[in-house]
């Protein structure tokens, strides 16, 4: 999760994360104030975050798609 300023630190961790192909949570308020996170909010592997039951819920996704995969084989 990142929530940083223009000139950051940890909008570089953010792009560096995306080119590596992480996931990345970008706080609904960073989003609506920078125009480099509303940017990156489009892209994939980006999720935008209101409060913590988004990431949770997010995350649980993530989960349930391999373990759903693997009870097929």
């Amino acid at each position: 999760m990142v929530e940083a300023g223009q000139t950051s630190g940890a909008r570089m961790q953010a792009r560096l994360a995306l080119e590596h192909g992480k996931r990345l949570f970008l706080p609904q308020a960073l989003v609506d104030r920078e125009e480099w996170a509303s940017t990156y909010a489009s892209r994939p592997g980006v999720t935008v975050v209101s409060d913590v039951s988004d990431i949770l819920d997010e995350l649980v996704r993530v989960v349930e798609i391999p373990r759903q995969l693997s009870l097929n084989f």
